[in-house]
Parts: C-alpha cells; structure tokens; sequence
C-alpha cells in the first residue's frame, strides 16, 4: 500500500464531510469488504449490540457508565454527533482526540484509496469506530445502530449481548409502514445463540421473541418497576433479572429514561451479574442533547425528540418552568414533522420555526407550503441574538438543529464560556472547526 501523508485535523474533517452526500445505502456487502481490508478489527473485541427506534443513545451511554466503573477500557458507537464527528465514537466516556482521528481516518483513507472501496458516510465511520477500538484494546465496546438493524452497517458485529429499546413508527420508508414491519427490521441483529434484552409489554414484543426463538437466542424480558413519579423527577426503577434485584436512578431528565435505565440495567446484570444499587456507577454520566437543560440565561432545554413517540415523551418530562418561553422547532423532510409541531402547538403558544446546515431539513420554504406550520420562521442567528427577550428557551425536533443551535450559541463569548466549563462540551469545542 502507498501511504500518504497523515491528516491534519481540519484536513481530516473535510474528507469525512466529502462523504456526506452519499445516499444511505442500505446493505452490509460494502462495509463487510472495507473491514476485510482492515483485518476484521470488529472481532477483536467485546461488544453489546442496540437497536430501537428511541432510547438506544440514552441506553447506551448508561451501559457504557455502568461498565466503566469497574476499571473496564470501555468503547461507545453513537450517532449523530452535535458538533463535531469525534462524539460518534467514544473511549472511557470521551470522545476520542482529534489525533486518534485524524490518524486513524488517514489510513482509512489509504485503505480506501488502494482498495477503491466506496463506502457511505456512515459505512466509513462505523469501520472507524470498529478500527479504533481495536486498536486501543477497548475491553468492551457498547455499539449502537444507525438508520435500521438488519442492513445496518453495524450489524456485522457477532456481539454477546443484543438490546431493544423502544419501537415506533419512523423512516417508514426503508424499515416498514407499522411497528411489527419495523421491529422485525430492527430485530435483525439478534444472533444466534446470542441473548436479547427487551422491554415486556409493547407491541414489538412478540414480533422480537418470535425473531430470536428462530435464532434459538434466549430472551431477557424486562418488566421495571418504577419507583418514583410525577413530571420532573429523575426516574428511579428496579428491574429483577434471573431472580436478583437490580436498581438505580437515572441521573439523566426524563421520566421517560425509566425504560432506558432499566434495559441498561438487565444487561449490565446479564454481562457482570451485579445486583444491588448501582446508581453511583452512574454519577460521571453525560448525554448532551437529550432532555439537557443549559445553566445559561435564560435557561435552555435542548432535546433531540425527532419523531411522534419521543416529542410524545419530551413533552410529558419538560417543566412547567418552560411553558412560557420560547420553542425552537425544527425537524428533517423525512419526518412526520406535522404531528410533532402540533404537539408543541397544544401546550406552547410561542413557536418559532427554523432549520439547520444539514441537507435533509425542512427548509423555510417547504414550512411555507404546508398550512400546518402557521408559526413564524427565523434562522438561528436570528434566534440566538434576540434570545434574552424571553424567560426560557426549547430547542427540540430534531439532535441536528440542536447541534447547529450550539455551534451558532458558542459564537457568543459569554455562551462559549458556559459550555467550555461543562462536559464533554469542553471536550468537543476547540479552535479548529468542527
């Protein structure tokens, strides 16, 4: 192989985003052949599986904490990322350094080049991540799928634990137009013999049991008990796996996170066999974006709710504190966009509507076509410097318009300060662009 010379950072992103408008490629032939030529760096590890339709970031990132704590070298898979592609890809909580990156994607590159592989953008990244982790001897890595399961590039993991979060309908058009459609999709990492943790009671339950008993894998139901109530309260459950209580609470907002937490829990049970209470192995977490309120002022929620069933659970967890402020709605084309702004419009008087970098926004003008959308459009800068007129701030529909929020906000100086004393912010704000 001829190898050039290695990346510098801002050379390094500028490749990664010239993937950016590739087409999501549904398929597993593609990233099979790249890691191949990588040395199958996806084997030479230990790894948890999840798939869902809402909750598999929040799952993930409290199996990572809870694995952490035991002096584990743990490694995460997550997207998207908020600011900057480091994020996706997490070592012991962090993401990973802008030299781990660009050194790594330089020979990704060379790889890629010699071979003349042409993977999409989340193909290449994803091989990025199994490379990294490989490389840094990561004891476990907790991974994340993208858009599905069954085609889903990660899926060419033969992990030893599988984990389901939540299913619902969304990207109907590639994964199925009802939930047992999408379940069976998302139900297509299961391996045999390889055990799955899911929630009991819901309507994808069957469809992912009847899935694993033909991968003869056993199936870990999990039923929480709930220990708190009421709007605002940090959740609280204990779940009972193989006979033994595991419980904790969640350190993240969100009543809803009771169902995360416990699908964290039974597997980090399954994996150590733990039992008690575990809610200090959870205390160094952070999950930006995901019910996160910023201590600016005025204050900021920012939540990534991007389809019916997660604006559904914002809005059953968002104080009351924030009904007077001002709501920032944006979403993708691909959403069901109508429902979730009228869900907003039923609890929030003042809605604003705007749109952010990526290319599969709703933009200005197809707001302007649909009648439903009756709410004023501003961009971002637009929004940010009239910010202090109003006694609180939502930005919600989608974790890219969150994302682009904060990098417009961070232009502030005295915003920019905030967020550089809070993690990981301060691990993914830097002088280079990002």
């Amino acid at each position: 192989m001829t190898e050039r010379s290695a990346f510098l950072y801002p050379e390094a992103l500028s490749y990664l985003s010239s993937f950016e408008q590739s087409t999501i490629k549904l398929g597993l032939q593609r990233i099979q052949n790249l890691l191949k030529e990588l040395g199958q760096p996806q084997r030479q590890f230990r790894a948890v599986h999840i798939a869902g339709t809402n909750g598999k970031g929040s799952v993930a990132a409290m199996l990572d904490s809870l694995l952490a704590s035991e002096n584990r070298l743990v490694g995460r898979f997550c997207s998207p990322h908020l600011i900057t592609p480091r994020e996706r890809i997490l070592v012991d909580s962090r993401p990973i350094t802008r030299q781990w990156f660009s050194a790594s994607l330089s020979h990704l590159r060379d790889v890629i080049e010699e071979s003349g592989l042409k993977p999409s953008y989340f193909e290449l990244v994803t091989a990025l991540a199994f490379y990294i982790f490989k490389f840094m001897e990561v004891d476990t890595a907790v991974v994340e799928t993208g858009l599905g399961g069954r085609l889903d590039a990660t899926n060419t993991l033969v992990p030893e634990l599988t984990v389901l979060t939540s299913i619902s309908l969304d990207h109907t058009s590639m994964l199925g137009e009802s939930v047992p459609a999408i379940a069976l999709e998302k139900a297509g990492i299961i391996k045999p013999g390889v055990p799955v943790v899911v929630l009991e009671n819901t309507e994808a339950f069957p469809w992912i049991v009847n899935t694993a008993k033909k991968m003869s894998a056993p199936v870990v139901s999990v039923a929480p008990e709930v220990l708190t109530r009421g709007k605002g309260q940090l959740a609280a459950v204990r779940v009972q796996i193989n006979r033994q209580s595991i419980s904790a609470t969640s350190p993240l907002n969100g009543t809803f996170q009771g169902e995360n937490l416990a699908l964290a829990l039974a597997a980090y049970q399954i994996l150590t066999g733990e039992t008690g209470d575990v809610t200090s192995r959870l205390s160094a977490l952070k999950w930006p974006g995901r019910m996160e309120i910023l201590p600016t002022s005025p204050p900021i929620l920012l939540d990534g709710a991007h389809n019916p069933a997660a604006m559904a659970k914002f809005l059953d967890s968002a104080g009351a504190e924030f009904d007077a402020g001002l709501v920032v709605f944006g979403c993708m084309r691909d959403k069901n966009g109508e429902r979730m702004y009228q869900m907003l419009r039923k609890r929030f008087s003042n809605v604003v509507l705007t749109s952010g970098a990526y290319h599969r926004f709703m933009d200005k003008e197809t707001f302007k076509e649909n009648p439903v959308f009756d709410a004023p459009y501003q961009n971002i800068s637009q929004i940010i410097s009239n910010i202090t007129q109003y006694p609180s701030i939502v930005v919600t529909g989608s974790l890219h318009l969150v994302g682009d929020f904060l990098k417009a906000l961070a232009t502030d100086h005295a915003y920019r300060e905030v967020l550089l004393e809070m993690e990981p912010y301060c691990d993914i704000f830097d002088s280079d662009p990002a």
